[in-house]
């Protein structure tokens, strides 16, 4: 099951595409990703059905760890990072992404996809839903309480590491919502936090799906090594020029493009 050029051209395709929306959103990109393996990638290069969704979501989780890397980089240089609520969010937020990908190891493929596209479609309905706080686009910021602070990075690290994905897609619309941060700083925590929470989640899919009989070649555990790699090339550049282009966006604006955004991805795992 060796890689072809179809199969180097898909994985540069979404790296790309993942990139530009990690820096742009403030996400780990995965709610791009994993459609995109699981409907285009993965099936292209004949994956087992059994262990395809699982691949996704490892492949996904390893392939945020660059881009992730890379947007926070443009969102620190932005003032965007605030290290202090990154690393509460990280205590609990490790803890809660191994335990999530170790619990969806357990569980069958398409049980893994429902549950996704269910999560979506609530996320994308409540940022739809919000409405613009007074003067949120100049907002000041305060730092939050830490056990709110600690609450919301185990829930965020636990659908992380859950579903495949940074975090960025409840991390944002948490820490705006509970923990009142404006929305360029959420984003600009929630793509450095992403980092920690999905460098645990993949290694607990390298874990749990090591010597899978299912596995394609190049696989460490359910982490598609080749996919990873090329993926992870362009989605650095591509998360800075992301990045810029959300520095000059309205936050509402941002908010309802990200909404719209989960909606249609949300709609396809389900149907």
């Amino acid at each position: 099951m060796d890689i072809s050029i179809y199969n180097i051209f898909q994985f540069l395709t979404i790296g790309t595409a993942v990139g530009f929306l990690s820096g742009f959103m403030g996400v780990g990109g995965g709610i791009i990703m994993i459609p995109l393996l699981t409907f285009w990638a993965l099936p292209a290069m004949q994956v087992h059905p059994e262990v395809m969704v699982h691949l996704a979501f490892g492949t996904s989780l390893a392939i945020i760890l660059p881009t992730s890397l890379s947007g926070t980089l443009a969102h620190s240089r932005g003032g965007n990072v605030v290290w202090k609520v990154v690393f509460l969010l990280a205590l609990t937020g490790i803890i809660g992404s191994f335990l999530g990908s170790t619990l969806a190891a357990t569980l069958g493929g398409p049980v893994l996809k429902t549950l996704f596209g269910i999560v979506l479609l609530v996320t994308a309905v409540q940022m739809i839903l919000q409405k613009a706080r007074p003067g949120e686009a100049g907002q000041a910021f305060a730092m939050p309480k830490p056990a709110p602070t600690l609450l919301v990075g185990f829930l965020v690290g636990m659908f992380s590491g859950f579903f495949g994905l940074g975090g960025g897609v409840v991390a944002i619309p948490l820490m705006v919502r509970f923990l009142n941060l404006p929305i360029h700083k959420a984003m600009g925590i929630s793509i450095a936090f992403v980092f920690f929470a999905a460098l645990v989640g993949a290694a607990g899919y390298a874990y749990n799906g090591w010597g899978h009989k299912n596995l394609p070649a190049q696989s460490l555990g359910y982490i598609h090594l080749g996919g990873w790699i090329l993926a992870g090339i362009p989605s650095i550049f591509m998360a800075q020029w992301g990045a810029k282009v959300a520095f000059k966006t309205r936050p509402i604006r941002l908010r309802r493009l990200f909404a719209v955004l989960l909606l249609m991805v949300g709609i396809r795992m389900l149907f």
